[in-house]
């Protein structure tokens, strides 16, 4: 296992604020280029989210230069590699949108049900 940043606490937030200022990045600056707030990546760096989703780790990695199992671990192994094309990237960014929106519409079927059991059982 390939330690990139050693001697740097194994928390998730401390790694990711070591490898944005050593890209030195500003937090408006990564946020800018991973598509999300500036308030955003300043929880995840003090610890008030303790990672990122699936889609935002991987451009995460991807803009910091790193693999996406170092940024949500801290270790990589040494065959480990980033993905070789933004085809990749945005395949997995529709498979988590797809699967976020099928969550809601579930969510949304049984909330009714619900509700007429409630109503059922007065």
């Amino acid at each position: 296992m390939l330690r990139i940043l050693p001697g740097v606490s194994q928390s998730f937030g401390e790694r990711l604020r070591a490898l944005r200022t050593r890209r030195r990045l500003t937090p408006s600056g990564l946020a800018h280029a991973v598509g999300v707030t500036e308030g955003a990546i300043r929880q995840m760096e003090s610890g008030q989210t303790k990672s990122a989703s699936f889609a935002v780790g991987l451009r995460l990695a991807r803009t910091l230069g790193v693999s996406p199992e170092y940024l949500a671990t801290g270790e990589d192994g040494a065959d480990a590699k980033l993905p070789a094309d933004h085809t990749t990237l945005h395949l997995v960014e529709q498979l988590t949108l797809q699967m976020h929106a099928l969550d809601r519409r579930v969510r949304a079927l049984e909330t009714p049900r619900a509700a007429k059991r409630g109503r059922s059982a007065d």
